[in-house]
């Protein structure tokens, strides 16, 4: 009952408008969502640039613990881009039916590669969770777990509550800066390989800090699955 007050409220705060042609109604409109196909992700390694596969590329192996990045969309993608900011930042949660009907369509493109993957998520911090109301990368871990028939499990909590990474400057991130970030959920028992979620990678600051303590508890690959790429 509570959701759905809120979400009445948002109606009333932030009117919907087709994030390509602009109509009023909705995120995407049923014309716009049957032909829109966004242009995938350039294939390159996520920290670098270096095209031609999504592995992290032998340079950038010796210094980051994420194995790759699988992406939707890229980042600059100004409709994927304006949807991630209504679900983030406005909390209007009908993003998530437009993004999972699009992973969909393009689910094929997005398959990781063929390991036995346990789908998790880069989590919130609890005040963040709580201020928000819901945490969008376990939504896309739920996204992936359907998506590819994967099971999904939380094994990380978020110890340090940060800034945002995605309204942070380029420049001023570091990969490894938040390597104190997050810890293993004690007691849990980690697979071997984990298929991280998020919504946006930019950076890769947060993911690969995730994807640290991932590897220093026993993970042997940490893939990582979000919708854009910067």
């Amino acid at each position: 009952m509570e959701s759905r007050f809120s979400q009445l409220a948002v109606d009333a705060l932030f009117p919907r408008f087709c994030s390509s042609c602009k109509r009023e109604g909705s995120l995407l409109c049923d014309v716009c969502e049957s032909l829109w196909t966004p242009a995938s992700a350039l294939a390159s390694c996520a920290f670098c640039g270096e095209p031609g596969s999504d592995r992290t590329c032998s340079s950038c192996r010796e210094d980051v613990y994420l194995d790759g990045v699988t992406a939707f969309a890229p980042y600059g993608n100004p409709v994927v881009r304006e949807l991630i900011g209504h679900w983030k930042y406005h909390g209007d949660r009908s993003v998530e039916t437009i993004l999972e009907k699009c992973l969909r369509k393009a689910a094929t493109r997005l398959t990781p590669p063929v390991l036995p993957f346990y789908a998790t998520s880069v989590p919130l911090h609890e005040e963040r969770l709580r201020s928000r109301g819901f945490d969008q990368a376990q939504v896309v871990a739920r996204f992936a777990s359907d998506l590819f028939g994967i099971p999904e499990e939380s094994f990380v909590k978020r110890v340090v509550s940060t800034s945002s990474q995605a309204r942070t400057s380029h420049e001023m991130r570091l990969v490894g800066e938040m390597d104190h970030a997050f810890e293993v959920i004690d007691g849990i028992e980690v697979p071997d390989h984990v298929l991280l979620c998020d919504d946006v990678f930019t950076s890769g600051t947060t993911m690969d800090a995730c994807a640290r303590v991932l590897k220093e508890a026993g993970v042997k690959t940490v893939w990582g699955f979000v919708i854009a790429k910067g």
